[in-house]
């Protein structure tokens, strides 16, 4: 979902992303396209950067909290190939838990 802030500007809205996870990428799109996002459920509208940080933060911290995908993937494959099973008290799935844990869903 797109995230997006009202700008000073009354014909554009900022865009922002934290799409490579180290840092906020901001640019400025119609107001009239925000409106059409924001009507289908597409994107949320904050009225202050402030207030969008919360969510952009709370996605980042939990994106870089989880293992690398190479890690996760050699976990899955050595519980249930190796051990035979996939429990929840797995090391696959107590990591995963842990992320979760540390950065609940808002």
């Amino acid at each position: 979902m797109r995230k997006f802030y009202r700008y000073t500007d009354e014909k554009h809205i900022e865009v922002i992303t934290a799409a490579d996870g180290k840092g906020e990428d901001q640019i400025k799109t119609l107001v009239d396209d925000v409106h059409t996002l924001t009507g289908s459920g597409d994107a949320v509208l904050y009225d202050t950067l402030n207030e969008l940080r919360v969510p952009v933060q709370y996605a980042s911290d939990r994106r870089n909290d989880y293992p690398a995908i190479e890690e996760q993937l050699d976990s899955l494959y050595h519980e249930i190939i190796v051990s035979g099973s996939l429990t929840s008290s797995g090391s696959w799935a107590q990591s995963i838990r842990a992320v979760k844990d540390a950065n609940p869903k808002l």
